[in-house]
């Protein structure tokens, strides 16, 4: 953090949240290593159910997502994490236990995953609204710092995770649940905020469609969430699906091999995080955006050839560092826009945009890497994004968006 950042080392609600951030995102990195090893090592199941099963615990987003943001802008968003935490303790004990009795099986995973996924598009919605509400002013670059914390938590999850070969899921497991835990103390000693302006509330689906409306009209928010959707078909089906199989099929690993190749990844969006947080923001977050993911077209490709290992890393590594660009400037990008009234059900589009694009591209991918292989299933991705960068770039303003031009898109008249 730089010396530009005072009001955030002083923000006592903001630090507050950043650990209850930290604290509930640690056993996200856990999972995000647990769950694939389970699947495709544990019960050694086929890259066709290795992707249905990642497709499952992202399914959930794009059915309740929407509901989610609309819940987050009716409630307390901070009671709401409270509650969402606490709440989320019981499905990792519960499997504790079922794995401990030896009645583990790929349907018991497929609806942990479900559960676990319902309680997140709750969850995100609310915390995403929550941190305008203890960001001051600077949003863009309070936005960069949340995200640097997330993905630099989960480095953590992983870490944690690589260890599952010997120890077994029934401590990690427990891990999680504890985590969770103290996730919900963190966030309950952010102090009472106060409450939001006081608004006519339509009935549910209008409400939804409110929010739904404002992104399809800004000129603004439409292609971020755009290009996040694509994001979420090509870039993280390849990271929750491509990855952990060419960690299996090409290079023998398990969940050590795993979580180096998640936290590969994640160490190169930190990297460029801490250098945003340097520098202090970009002033055109678009073209960035796009640039990037030009960019992560590129490196992604080089995995298509015979790599030693540590190459393979290297290159995960280097798409990283491009990864953090478009997570970054895509939400505040989105967060800098959204009218107050509206900004949870906004940000549930964002996370629509990419939870919803995750599923397909789970699906998708698994399938073409039981197919073609996974080097091979790798142009699928490359093709896939280059050709929406190339239409974002003709037919959007995104290029041309500058961070002091981001304006307010306007909330719908009440009633």
């Amino acid at each position: 953090m730089n010396a530009g950042t005072p009001g955030a080392v002083s923000n006592r609600p903001l630090q507050w949240y950043l650990a209850g951030t930290a604290f509930f995102l640690i056993p996200g990195g856990i999972q995000q290593v647990l769950f694939p090893w389970l699947v495709a090592v544990y019960l050694m199941e086929s890259p066709a159910r290795v992707g249905l099963a990642q497709m499952a615990s992202q399914l959930p987003m794009v059915l309740l997502i929407l509901w989610g943001g609309l819940i987050g802008d009716r409630l307390d968003q901070r009671r709401l994490l409270i509650l969402l935490q606490c709440a989320m303790i019981l499905p990792p004990l519960l499997m504790a236990v079922v794995v401990q009795a030896d009645l583990l099986a790929y349907q018991i995973l497929i609806v942990w995953a479900l559960v676990g996924g319902s309680f997140g598009a709750f969850a995100q919605p609310a915390r995403d609204a929550l941190l305008n509400r203890v960001a001051g002013h600077d949003i863009q670059r309070v936005v960069t710092l949340a995200v640097g914390v997330q993905f630099g938590v989960q480095i953590v999850g992983f870490g944690i995770g690589s260890v599952a070969e010997w120890s077994g899921p029934v401590p990690l497991l427990v891990t999680q649940a504890a985590l969770l835990g103290v996730a919900a103390l963190a966030t309950a000693r952010i102090p009472p905020l106060p409450p939001a302006p006081a608004r006519v509330r339509a009935s549910a689906l209008r409400e939804i469609a409110e929010g739904l409306a404002i992104v399809w009209r800004s000129d603004t928010i439409r292609p971020a969430v755009l290009m996040t959707f694509a994001v979420g078909v090509f870039f993280a089906g390849t990271y929750m699906v491509i990855l952990p199989l060419m960690v299996r099929d090409i290079y023998a690993g398990s969940a050590g091999g795993i979580a180096l190749v998640f936290a590969a990844n994640m160490l190169g969006t930190c990297t460029t995080i801490f250098f945003l947080m340097r520098r202090g923001g970009l002033a055109r977050p678009g073209r960035a955006m796009l640039i990037g993911s030009s960019i992560s077209v590129c490196i992604l490709s080089i995995l298509m050839l015979e790599l030693s290992l540590w190459a393979f890393y290297l290159v995960v590594y280097l798409w990283g560092l491009c990864g953090g660009i478009s997570m970054t400037m895509s939400r505040a990008i989105v967060q800098e826009a959204s009218p107050e009234s509206h900004r949870a059900r906004v940000l549930s589009v964002y996370s629509l945009g990419m939870m919803g694009g995750m599923p397909f591209g789970s699906l998708l991918l698994g399938w073409c890497v039981g197919a073609f292989g996974a080097r091979q299933a790798l142009l699928v991705p490359v093709l896939g994004m280059l050709c929406v960068v190339v239409l974002l770039l003709a037919r959007s303003r995104l290029w041309h968006v500058r961070r002091a031009a981001v304006e307010v898109a306007p909330a719908p008249p009440a009633g």
